[in-house]
Order: structure tokens, then sequence, then C-alpha cells
């Protein structure tokens, strides 16, 4: 081809796919995406203007010296996601657990190279999630239709928040109307006979308009306002274990979930508000493993949730304050049969009674000089009654425990030169109490006497924690700024681990109350760099060294506690001190109005650097933590054309080490997922989602199955008023 007919083709080029990507082909200035379309049909830009997850009141990104991550409508809406934790793929470093998908009875999202989901905190609407017994929550009552964004602070950030907050915080924030009535209905039927629905109904009373309006008259928008969502999904779910090992008592790990949640509140003006809900879920999630119960053993979570929040603007002062109660009966039944033991049948049941509640509270005073002051009062109880009782047999187990925390904190940000550097310090004082602990045997039998020989010890224990950050962000102009920082983390012991003996995969574990907290030193700096408009790129690397890691420490002792073969006696101890280097870069690029790609990559090398073991046969030190991949890489593509919607993502996660010696592993493993969809009559939306479309089936590390290719196919309808 002559230089002219290839000058002629690229133009032609260019021309079509102008047309097709309704935009400019040479990239889209960024602030043509920073428009909020609350239809979902815009793109918002990578960062909100504000944020408010780092330091629990409304600040400006650019003021923030932390590394952030937002995820906004659009992406939410676009993504081939049928779970909340699966969005989280678009933040560099998030490691979910997930393996068996929606069927999956729960999920865990751990970031900065730590393991455990108790060492991240997740806040829904600004209200801790994770729980004082396991430390962990369920992630399958939160439904991606509702969300509005989610805002992630990574890093340690319990100089804010306290407990939990090792690795950082994910703040989920759910919709909230800004019409007089608005909604969407939406059906769907996909692989393994899974079928559901939802619908979400608002609106706001006697709104002119979006409630960050004014109205003709310029007064601010007032009102109230409310929403009421509801949400049911079943499926027939699959078998877990591989061909070559199933047997007949091997089934399918069917499901059956559903939420109905209600909030009212009352807008004063753009940023105060006072807000109640409340929500309940259940669901029912079968083990996979059938003797004679009809669908074998299975796990409920019957929870009952209230939040009230109100937030009052003044003209120099922010006042914020939450109270939240979340109470869970978790049921399980349970079922085994031991081969070696003649075929000898068990059958038990759980009955665990959690709640957990608490008031958050924090001033924000606005001063002279470009300094901004913020104080606040967290209190936090939490507490677990639980029994197991056996029914092929008299044996019943109860344990009992609860846990308190008091803080205070303190931050301070001063704007060194205004609009380019701003220094950020805090403090936190944290007061853990554990107290009422215990662990009771009735009508002991063959199945549960062997635990008297390891009597527990019971007594009321109080810790203390100083928990400072240190920040400066930089801005070296429009296109670059950075920021470095230092912050600890600390996280108490969850109350599962002081006060309950049982089984668990990795041995029979023992109750240790005398466990202390532990901490983390995280050092860190980044960048966020906009070379050419409509691409940022967003690199950080940080080092963290922790101390008195928790970690399930061998007695060296085993026991038969009724199943096939003999189980090693561990106990969680403080043993361990790690450290972690770790770097990730994240990176989008608007190509046009309607185009998008973003990729990102994580690498950890957590490793324990001390192991002060009780038993002297074993030493971890130089050992990699568990369960943490090495690399993790995500590309996704968006494009939302006039025709379809089309977003293809990859995923990719490195092989980790199941046990702590380092001997077994689970293998590397990625997947390609898609969504197609089309909007018509613009109120209606068809769409398919397809997950591992390639079928790369892999294991999880107890060597389960992944379920697939699995394919889902929606039906949505959408209204707003005026």
């Amino acid at each position: 081809m002559k230089n002219s007919s290839r000058h002629r083709f690229c133009i032609v080029l260019l021309t079509v796919l102008s047309i097709l990507f309704g935009g400019n082909a040479n990239g889209a200035n960024q602030k043509d995406s920073t428009v909020v379309d609350t239809s979902k049909r815009a793109w918002t830009k990578d960062l909100p203007e504000f944020f408010v997850t780092a330091t629990r009141t409304q600040n400006r990104v650019e003021d923030i010296p932390a590394r952030l991550a937002s995820i906004g409508s659009k992406e939410i809406s676009l993504m081939p996601s049928m779970t909340a934790d699966a969005l989280l793929e678009l933040v560099p470093g998030a490691n979910i657990d997930r393996a068996n998908g929606i069927f999956s009875k729960n999920a865990s999202i751990t970031l900065r190279g730590l393991n455990g989901s108790p060492r991240i905190l997740v806040l829904l609407d600004g209200i801790p999630l994770n729980k004082a017994d396991g430390g962990g929550l369920n992630w399958n009552r939160i439904i991606p239709e509702f969300i509005n964004r989610i805002e992630v602070s990574k890093g340690p950030t319990s100089a804010v928040y306290g407990s939990n907050a090792m690795g950082g915080v994910i703040n989920i924030i759910t919709d909230r109307p800004s019409a007089k009535i608005q909604g969407q209905v939406k059906a769907y039927y996909g692989s393994y006979n899974t079928f559901g629905g939802l619908f979400s109904i608002g609106g706001k009373f006697g709104a002119n308009g979006p409630i960050d309006k004014r109205d003709n008259s310029g007064k601010e928008d007032k009102g109230f306002y409310y929403t009421l969502n509801g949400f049911y999904r079943q499926g027939d779910g699959y078998i877990m274990v591989p061909d070559d090992t199933r047997d007949s008592m091997d089934v399918k790990n069917a499901m059956k979930e559903g939420l109905v949640a209600a909030k009212i509140g009352y807008q004063y003006d753009n940023q105060s508000y006072t807000e109640i809900e409340y929500n309940y879920f259940n669901d029912k999630r079968f083990d996979g493993f059938e003797v004679y119960e009809p669908g074998g053993g299975y796990n409920e979570y019957p929870t009952h949730a209230v939040r009230l929040t109100s937030n009052n603007k003044f003209k120099k002062a922010e006042l914020l304050v939450s109270a939240y109660y979340q109470n869970e009966f978790y049921h399980r039944l349970s079922e085994s049969m031991a081969a070696k033991k003649g075929n000898k049948y068990t059958l038990y049941k759980t009955d665990s009674r959690r709640i957990d509640q608490g008031i958050w509270s924090n001033l924000t005073l606005h001063g002279k000089n470009r300094m901004t002051y913020t104080i606040g009062l967290d209190l936090r109880s939490g507490s677990v009654d639980a029994s197991d009782t056996y029914l092929t047999a008299t044996d019943v187990l109860q344990n009992k425990g609860k846990m308190d925390f008091f803080a205070l904190f303190g931050e301070y940000e001063w704007h060194i030169v205004k609009d380019k550097l701003v220094l950020l310090a805090g403090i936190r004082y944290d007061v853990a109490r554990f107290h009422n602990g215990s662990f009771t045997i009735f009508e002991p039998t063959t199945l549960t006497a062997f635990m008297a020989e390891y009597p527990t010890t019971f007594s009321d224990a109080t810790w203390q924690a100083l928990s400072p950050k240190l920040g400066l962000r930089y801005k070296f102009s429009e296109k670059l700024n950075g920021y470095l920082s230092y912050s600890r983390g600390f996280r108490p012991a969850m109350l599962d681990d002081m006060c309950k003996n049982g089984n668990v995969t990795k041995g029979f574990k023992l109750a240790n109350p005398q466990l202390k907290p532990e901490t983390i030193d995280n050092y860190e700096a980044g960048v966020d760099w906009s070379p050419i408009p409509g691409i940022i790129l967003q690199p950080s690397v940080y080092l963290s060294e922790g101390h008195n890691f928790q970690y399930f420490v061998s007695t060296g002792d085993s026991i038969n506690t009724g199943g096939d073969k003999d189980k090693p006696i561990i106990r969680r101890e403080n043993v361990s001190g790690v450290q972690i280097i770790g770097a990730e870069i994240s990176a989008r690029w608007q190509i046009t109005r309607t185009l998008r790609l973003v990729a990102n990559y994580a690498f950890n090398d957590s490793r324990i650097t001390s192991f002060n073991s009780p038993v002297d046969n074993k030493d971890l030190t130089g050992k990699y933590i568990v369960e943490v991949p090495r690399n993790q890489a995500f590309a996704g593509i968006w494009w939302d054309n006039p025709i379809v919607q089309v977003t293809l993502t990859f995923n990719y996660k490195d092989f980790q080490w199941n046990d702590d010696e380092n001997t077994v592993q689970t293998g590397p493993s990625n997947t390609f997922d898609l969504r197609l969809g089309h909007t018509f009559a613009e109120q209606f939306t068809v769409s398919a989602t397809m997950q591992d479309i390639f079928n790369t089936r892999y294991y999880d590390s107890k060597g389960n199955l992944s379920p697939g290719r699995f394919i889902m196919l929606n039906l949505a309808y959408g209204f707003r008023g005026k």
C-alpha cells in the first residue's frame, strides 16, 4: 500500500472509531469524565473531588496523604460481578477469597499483603460490619445494585478507626434518592438453575430537584427522603469435589438468600442530614455433603441491623454521630461419617448469637491559617453466646465472651502552602477489654470428653494501644502530586480464638483468653501522575513491620475428635514478627467518552521475620505468610456505546501457601469475565454476564473446585421522576 493510501486508510479508520465510540479518538479530556449521572450512564472520575473514608470527614482527595481508591456507580453497574466483594478486583492488591462464587458460604478480602479478613475494616455507610466474634463479615448481605460507590483507604488506618483497620478501610456507600421518585426492578436466571430478582424504590418528599442543588428561590433543597429495597436469589449449586475423589455423599452446594432494607431521612441542606436504616438478611448455604439430612449440612446467617446517622454542618464546624446495632443469629447443621470408626455417624448443630453495637462520633473544626482539627469518641461492644449440641449424643458445648472498646482520637490538618503542601497528623488511644469468657461442656461422652484434658482458665483482660499517623502530600503541578506517610495499625484478638475450643481446618483448636493485640508499622510513598489528558498512573511502594502477630501454633500433641484420623492440637499465640515489602500500580486510560481501559498490578513479599514457638521442633522464620499471593494483576476494558455495553476483565492471582511451613500450596489462577448489555426505550436494560468464560476451573486451599463458567441473564427496568 502506498503512503497516500495508508494515509487515507488511517483517516477513514479514525473517523469510524470516532463515530462508534462517540468521542475524540485522541483521548477525552479528564473534565469530560467528571459528570455524575444518577442514571449511571456517564463515567465518574477515578477519584471523587471529596473523600470521606480516610479521615471520617469530607476532605479533598488532593489533601489526603494516603493511597486512595474509588469505584463509582458507572463501574459498578457495568462490572461482570455478581457479588459486592468481586468489585474490589479494581483495587490493586485486593485479595478476594471466594472460590465457590455466589455459592460460597462466606468470602474474605485482604489488602497490602496481609491474610485474614479481620485485618481489614469494612464499613457500610460508615458503620463497621466486622464482628467481634470472628473478626470478619458476611459479604453476601451487601448487594451490588444498591451501592452508589466504594471508597478504599489503604494502609493502616487505626489512627482514625482503631481495631481491624491494619491493612486499610473499605467503605461501601449506598444510594440516596435525589428525585421525587426513582427505582429499579430486576430479574435474572443463570447457570446451575440460579434465579432471583430485586427491587428498589425511593424518593424525596416535596423535592424540587436533586438534593445537592438549589430550588428556583435559591434556597438549598430540603426534605424527607426514603428508600425501600428487596432482594432474593437461589440456585441448585454444583458438586465441589473433583470427579476422581467424589462419592455418593458429595452433593450440590445449593443456596438461597434474601434481604429487605428500609431507610428514611431528612436533608437539612447540602451537607446536613439525619437518617435511620433497618435491614434484615438471611441465607442458607449447603455444605455439599449429605448423609441422612436432606441436602446435608448447611449454614444460615439471619441478621438484623439498625443504623442511625446524623451529620450536621455548621459555619466552621461539622459534627457526625452514628449509632448502630447488629444481631446475627448464626445456625449451622453439620453431619459427618468416619469410615475408620465403623462408619460412625455424627450430627450436631451450632447456634450462635453475635451482637455488635456502638456509637461513633467526631467533631471537625475549621480554624484560621488553613488549619483543621478533628476530635472523636468511639464506643463499641461485641459479644457471643454460642452452643454446639450433638444430636447423636448428649453432649452440649457452650462458649461465651464479650469485648468492649473505648477510644479517643484527634487529627490535625495544616495546609502549609496553599494548594501545594498539606500536613496530616493524627493519634488515637484505644482501650479493649475482654470479660465474661467461658467454655463449658455439659453431659460429655466420648465425642467431647477428651476436651476436659485441656481446661481453659478464663480471666478478664484489658489492653491499650496508641495508633499514630503522619503524612505529607505535595502538589508538584496540575499533572503530578505525591505523598509520604507513616501509620500504625493494631488488632485485638477475636472472641472465637479466646473462648472457644473446637475443630477447625488445621486441627483441633484450644481457646487462648491471654492473646494480646497485634500491631503493624507502615512506611509508604506514592504519586499520582497524569502524563496526558485521560491517563492516570498511581504507583505506590510500602514497607510494613508487624509485631506480636497471632498464629496457630501446635502444642505438639494430637487427638482423635471422632474422624478418620488424628488432628493436631493447636492454639492461637502471639509468636511472630512479620515484614511486608510491597509495590503496586494502577493505570486508567479514558480513551474516549465511552471507552475506558483499566489495569493494576500488585507485588507483596510477606514473610515471617521472627517466630518464638513454644514447640522446639518448629521454626517459621523466613517462611511466607499463608494465603497471600506474591503477584496479582487485573485488566479491564469498558465500551459503553449506544448499541451495546461491553465489559471484559482479566484477573490473575499467583500461587499461595496453604500451611505455615510452606509445604502445601494452592496453584495460580486466571479468569476472564464478560458482560454484554443493551439499553432500549431509555429504561429497559437486557444483559448477560459470563464469569470464567474459558472454564478454567481451579482448586481452593481445601481442594474444592471453583464453579467454572457461569452465565447469568438479566432484565432490568429503571425509572426516575422529575
